[in-house]
């Protein structure tokens, strides 16, 4: 016969593979991985790499050649689970830098398809575009207004483009839109303005705002 102690120790060895095999122990452990994996996803999807001074200001650079205006940028990421960039505190000064900012945004995340840049007549495709708490202000003088001029600084004057951009989506909340003429003078202020534009086959959207307000010289 086997010896006492020895009986006690197998007896506990197979209670213990029992517990291992009981359902509620297999469905914990499958419950940990999912929590684990999911935890995990979520990490990455949150993570986001700094680009730095000397892309930042390149993207500042750029920007502000193809608008014939100042462009600042508080801060240029890249978020590393779906490659958006992100951008914090975005500004398109007015026509001197005396003026009221013509653009300002708190942030956006800018979603960005490469594959049209190879061919013949480069397209930029932007995807898509996600705005928030953002502002514009549209000012017309007697000698003309602040609306920047876009344009391609490598395109020959009157000829045609070299690079076209293209943009699918644009989602634009908590934003604020003002018209000032200051030769009638009147002004129009469209507070709460959300906007979703899309580019399916062609441009169309709608525009939502509350609280509005239109003024015509004293009234």
């Amino acid at each position: 016969a086997a010896p006492r102690g020895h009986c006690g120790v197998t007896n506990r060895m197979k209670a213990l593979l029992r517990l291992r095999q009981h359902w509620i122990v297999r469905h914990t452990k499958l419950a940990l991985s999912i929590a684990s994996v999911l935890l995990a996803a979520a990490v990455v999807s949150t993570l986001t790499i700094d680009l730095g001074p000397r892309l930042r200001g390149l993207a500042e650079q750029q920007g502000s050649r193809f608008m014939k205006r100042t462009l600042h940028i508080g801060t240029l990421q890249i978020r590393l689970l779906n490659g958006h960039f992100e951008i914090d505190d975005l500004v398109i000064e007015g026509l001197r830098p005396t003026d009221r900012p013509f653009f300002a945004a708190k942030r956006l995340s800018l979603a960005i398809d490469w594959t049209g840049l190879i061919a013949r007549r480069p397209d930029l495709l932007v995807t898509s575009v996600e705005m928030t708490d953002w502002q514009m202000l549209v000012e017309k003088f007697k000698d003309g207004d602040n609306f920047p001029k876009f344009r391609d600084p490598n395109a020959a004057p009157g000829g045609p483009r070299r690079m076209t951009t293209t943009m699918r989506y644009l989602g634009a909340s908590r934003g604020r839109f003002s018209y000032e003429d200051h030769e009638t003078p009147w002004s129009i202020v469209a507070p709460n303005l959300n906007l979703s534009i899309t580019n399916f086959p062609n441009y169309h959207g709608e525009a939502t705002f509350k609280e509005g307000l239109i003024s015509i010289q004293n009234y």
